[in-house]
């Protein structure tokens, strides 16, 4: 028999806001052990890398995660590659997970993944985009 270890990162790490080139990560926690990750601006080779660490270490015990993605600027291929980074890591923890796409990123999408493997969830039809400016980031617990 083997023993897998398994990280899962401190909880109270949800309240952490961090910056990586052009993009801004945050992460605060819903009932019932859900997690949800806002990004906005731009995700490229010089932070993809940076928002696959940032999830995994934010899912704690979680059993959901939520990504929200609709207020990202600019996604690069290799965003695509962190997907699908946080897709396999998911998986292996057995966290289930949704992804709330903007049209930069649908876009990507439709020629990396095809045949739609990743969560996507459907458009929302409420959501307006917003200049950069009028926008309010969700960070930690207290909204």
């Amino acid at each position: 028999m083997n023993t897998q270890r398994v990280f899962r990162s401190d909880p109270t790490s949800f309240d952490l806001r961090e910056e990586h080139h052009r993009a801004t990560f945050s992460a605060c926690e819903l009932p019932p052990h859900t997690v949800l990750v806002t990004i906005h601006g731009e995700i490229d080779a010089t932070n993809a890398t940076n928002l696959a660490r940032y999830i995994e270490r934010r899912l704690g015990n979680s059993r959901k995660l939520i990504l929200d993605l609709q207020t990202v600027e600019f996604f690069g291929a290799s965003g695509f590659a962190a997907l699908s980074n946080i897709d396999v890591v998911c998986r292996r923890a057995g966290v289930t997970w949704t992804l709330q796409a903007g049209s930069h990123v649908r876009r990507l999408l439709r020629i990396c993944d095809p045949d739609r493997e990743l969560p996507v969830a459907p458009a929302s039809p409420k959501y307006t985009r917003t200049r950069p400016s009028n926008r309010k980031l969700l960070v930690g617990r207290d909204h």
